[in-house]
């Protein structure tokens, strides 16, 4: 079963303030949470998915960036 979570639990998962948090959401790089009430929630899945994605992304940046790293290695050897 997938788990509600506060503010305060987004903001230690991913480390960000929830200033940041909310700036992700306006500019559409953090999922916005669910309202109940005056309350905001996110799925736990969720941000699951996101902390995933991000993840790769760096995983795929990484990737990129290191291959460029070896080919000037390789142009000044």
């Amino acid at each position: 079963m997938d788990k509600l979570l506060t503010e305060k639990q987004v903001s230690e998962i991913v480390g960000f303030k929830r200033t940041r948090l909310f700036q992700m959401i306006e500019v559409g790089d953090f999922p916005p949470p669910k309202k109940y009430g005056r309350n905001n929630r996110w799925f736990e899945s969720d941000i699951e998915q996101w902390l995933k994605k991000e993840k790769e992304e760096l995983h795929k940046d990484e990737g990129f960036f290191a291959d460029i790293g070896k080919a000037i290695d390789d142009l000044l050897s």
